[in-house]
């Protein structure tokens, strides 16, 4: 689908802070400033992160062993995956954004990008396999940027079928998956963000405990990103369609990717 008409979000503001990689895009109710570290990129110019009613992102992110302390180290572009459904790919500012933001502090070069395997409709299973599609190539993957895990009840659902299965084989598979990564051993971080409770992705709610234990009980750190609190009271986040993330709702994912990304200092410029 072609994204949504791109707007400025009024009401909210940011608070840029100094870190290791560039400045820190913060979400919450601080004083509005200007430059939020991004470069414009395909995205026009930069307006800042936005922030769910009253929340910040370390009370929707969960971080499982990072320290937040920049050490020596370069992770190229090449070696950052983005591997998940149509959550990544619908309106794809998701993408984009990171990579400008990444641009703009010095983290990749002006004309990088991270490599991208997600594709829309597409179960937790298959997302490993976009994983392992990368990982036996010459280049290994240090860095992994995914979701998944909503599509499985979709389309058991969509089948007529129960979706209490479903959602058990994505978080098995989840589990697994990240039993492999470690195991690959070329994995540093991952970051895996939950999408939104909407009427149209049954089983968000029931998933999210089961799929935030497996991501903090993982060997390889594993930074969960809850999208629910940064959603609620902001109906503009999501597209018309009620099942992806609108352009505005795109920049939140982004920045609050990128917002984890600079805290635990997964793929920045070390100071």
């Amino acid at each position: 689908m072609s994204p949504r008409a791109l707007y400025i979000l009024c009401g909210l503001a940011v608070l840029v802070l100094p870190s290791c990689g560039g400045e820190r895009i913060r979400l919450g109710d601080a004083a509005a400033s200007t430059d939020a570290g991004a470069a414009g990129g395909a995205g026009g110019t930069d307006t800042g992160a936005a922030s769910g009613t009253g929340g910040t992102d370390a009370g929707a992110a969960s971080t499982s062993g990072g320290t937040g302390a920049c050490v020596p180290g370069k992770v190229l572009a090449s070696e950052v995956l983005w591997i998940g459904d149509s959550w990544i790919q619908i309106p794809g500012t998701q993408h984009t954004r990171v990579r400008d933001l990444a641009r703009a502090s010095g983290a990749i070069g002006p004309s990088e990008d991270y490599a991208n395997e997600a594709a829309p409709a597409t179960d937790m299973a298959a997302i490993a396999d976009q994983y392992r599609a990368r990982q036996s190539g010459a280049t290994k993957v240090k860095v992994l940027l995914m979701d998944g895990g909503t599509w499985d009840p979709i389309a058991a659902q969509a089948r007529g079928e129960p979706i209490a299965p479903a959602m058990d084989q994505a978080i098995s598979t989840f589990e697994a998956f990240l039993s492999e990564v470690a195991s690959d051993g070329t994995v540093e971080h991952v970051v895996y963000f939950l999408v939104p409770e909407l009427s149209t992705i049954p089983g968000v709610a029931t998933m999210r405990p089961s799929l935030q234990a497996v991501c903090e009980a993982s060997t390889v750190p594993c930074h969960f990103l809850d999208l629910q609190p940064l959603w609620l009271g902001h109906s503009e986040y999501t597209a018309a369609d009620g099942i992806q993330a609108s352009e505005v709702g795109a920049r939140v994912i982004a920045d609050s990717i990128w917002g984890i990304m600079q805290d635990n200092c997964i793929a920045q410029v070390p100071r």
